[in-house]
């Protein structure tokens, strides 16, 4: 992902999504009275840190080589273990800076008892040029891992009112510069699918997950999202008991829910894009000190907690 003003096309993306959606400077959240009781979801944690590891284990998970293959391998197979039948890896390629390149979404549904449908998204790239070591725990790894704790917990409640589809991108990383044909490439992909096969009017939310598993949580979610998404988001965190680790973030941010808000679809972008070595820094992303020992099982419980709460909310 990339902070505002850091391209070109990034501006050109932003005066497009100005036109197309009304970007919101104030928002006011609305709590009603006697939710704010903690409510047990039966996400584990622990789980999600484990699924992580065994992610960030294939290193480096850079789109187009061999390692993202295998990460996208990986992430189906537990996909389907966990209770995902509808489970599939779409490849393509498209052009890149470097050339043409391969691409693997991975994709997972859990019919629904409607024609409503969630997406629940996660990048699962890395980095390219970093280290072959490169570990890219928090970005891509941790809402990979709370992802596939997502999909185990509500495999088990399906079916549920909504259809949900579980997506795991590729290419969301940029090589170069974010452009037309550099970075969001699955997300874009998938967005355009969805238009296509004209189920747009039918998607009640998408929540994209990136950087979720700080020891030292503080979302901010940037100002591109959906209102109402903001809004169920913070009211869930609040029913959890975990509304302080919630802001709105003074910035835009061009990550994988711009191509489905661009597509007019409601998305938001649960981020903490604060990763670093002090309080409102963000000097460990994209470098080697993105690794493992920097994540705690407690992040990931409060957001696998309010993402079920929201889901929930939604049904």
């Amino acid at each position: 992902m990339m902070k505002e003003g850091g391209s070109l096309f990034a501006d050109c993306f932003f005066r497009h999504w100005k036109k197309a959606l009304p970007v919101f400077l104030t928002l006011e959240i609305v709590l009603l009275c006697g939710c704010g009781k903690e409510v047990s979801s039966g996400f584990d944690g622990a789980g999600a840190f484990a699924e992580t590891e065994a992610l960030v284990a294939i290193r480096p998970r850079d789109a187009g080589t061999g390692g993202g293959r295998r990460a996208a391998v990986h992430l189906g197979k537990r996909l389907s273990e966990l209770g995902v039948e509808k489970t599939s890896i779409d490849t393509f390629s498209e052009e890149t800076p470097n050339g043409k390149m391969y691409f693997n979404n991975v994709l997972g549904r859990l019919p629904g008892k409607t024609r409503r449908l969630i997406v629940l998204g996660s990048h699962f790239d890395t980095k390219s040029g970093i280290s072959p070591d490169f570990q890219g725990a928090n970005d891509s790894g941790s809402s990979s891992g709370v992802l596939l704790e997502l999909a185990r917990v509500l495999a088990e409640k399906a079916p549920l009112e909504t259809e949900l589809l579980f997506a795991f991108f590729d290419g969301e990383e940029c090589r170069t510069q974010y452009g037309p044909k550099d970075g969001l490439h699955g997300s874009t992909r998938l967005a355009q699918q969805i238009l296509d096969g004209g189920g747009a009017e039918y998607v009640e939310a998408v929540i994209i997950l990136d950087m979720i598993g700080d020891k030292n949580l503080n979302v901010t979610v940037p100002r591109n999202s959906s209102r109402k998404l903001v809004k169920e988001l913070f009211f869930s965190a609040h029913q959890q008991g975990v509304r302080s680790v919630f802001s709105l973030a003074k910035r835009e941010i061009l990550d994988d829910h711009v191509p489905f808000l661009l597509a007019g679809m409601p998305a938001i972008d649960v981020i903490d894009f604060e990763y670093g070595s002090a309080p409102g820094l963000n000097d460990y992303w994209h470098t080697m000190e993105d690794s493992m020992d920097k994540l705690s099982p407690e992040s990931m419980q409060m957001i696998g907690d309010t993402v079920l709460q929201m889901i929930e909310n939604m049904q």
